[in-house]
């Protein structure tokens, strides 16, 4: 065994193909390793920007309710020359004499 006797012998062939087949099945693993890896990477990497992207909605979420808020509304009204009047207003009516 250790002189490598079943490899030159007569009949040796059956071993040098069960030796590839081994090798064979080797690279087959090592190759679907790296790729589990890289799936695994990616993964993480989308799973990172599905958070950054949550963190970001909710800030922008933040944002639309507090522009909402009357006082932020008036504020930004008066930059404008607007404001909020004091008397309640009155409509005009035409009323048609039949």
């Amino acid at each position: 065994m250790l002189a490598g006797d079943f490899l030159t012998k007569t009949g040796s062939q059956q071993n040098w193909q069960f030796i590839l087949f081994l090798v064979f099945l080797a690279f087959l693993s090592i190759t679907s390793s790296h790729w589990v890896d890289r799936k695994v990477v990616r993964i993480n990497e989308l799973r990172e920007s599905v958070e950054d992207l949550k963190s970001q909605y909710t800030d922008k979420h933040r944002d639309l309710m507090r522009m909402q808020l009357e006082t932020e509304i008036i504020s930004k009204t008066e930059m404008y020359g607007l404001k909020i009047p004091d008397k309640q207003p009155y409509y005009i009516v035409n009323k048609v004499d039949e």
